[in-house]
């Protein structure tokens, strides 16, 4: 899966570079890296007790501002799940890892407060390259709701970005019959943004 991230962020690197602006109307491309606090929900009856874990996400966005609004769609390559504990007969308890493998495209409306700030929400459409797979999620497609603020640091370091986001997950994506399993993340990231170079005058 790594190398995957490594081969999206190959092939994208010469699509960034036709940013459009930075400025209070305009569209620009950026890079986003970060870490994601994954767990799942369960509802149902099950042996797993569900704990969060820490995983990777990568991706392009795109962000087109027009005053104080903001659209930004972004392809995302992330994983999820968590861990599961389960308890022996002796009173032990075993740990596994759950780890789905997802292909998403948020589409975030923002609104700026104050320069620097934007309060972001929106649907995330999510395809799993692992489902129906063994510790893969059962469906193919999760449907959420992203919930987050992105900061845009100034003067010297002006391209880059901080993204905190809450995604709720709507599909039970469940391999057990008896138990629902929802998806649920939180996403710290870093912008890299890459605005176009100012024309000479």
């Amino acid at each position: 899966m790594y190398r995957l991230f490594l081969f999206i962020f190959l092939v994208a690197s010469p699509l960034v570079t036709l940013a459009q602006s930075d400025k209070p109307v305009g569209g620009h491309f950026g890079v986003k890296i970060g870490a994601s606090f994954t767990q799942i929900a369960i509802s149902g009856s099950t042996v797993n007790i569900p704990h969060r874990a820490l995983e990777p996400h990568l991706g392009l966005i795109y962000r087109y501002r027009y005053n104080r609004w903001v659209v930004q769609p972004e392809a995302i390559l992330s994983i999820r799940g968590g861990t599961f504990q389960q308890e022996q007969s002796n009173g032990s308890r075993t740990t596994t890892g759950v780890s789905y493998y997802y292909a998403s495209l948020p589409l975030m409306l923002g609104y700026i407060p104050t320069e620097g700030l934007t309060v972001q929400v929106g649907p995330e459409f999510s395809y799993a390259l692992n489902a129906g797979q063994t510790g893969g999620p059962s469906a193919n497609n999760d449907l959420g709701l992203a919930v987050g603020v992105h900061y845009d640091f100034l003067d010297m370091l002006n391209k880059f970005s901080l993204n905190v986001r809450y995604i709720y997950g709507f599909t039970n994506v469940s391999p057990e019959a008896t138990a629902s399993y929802y998806n649920r993340n939180l996403q710290v990231s870093m912008v890299y943004n890459l605005f176009p170079k100012k024309k000479k005058k």
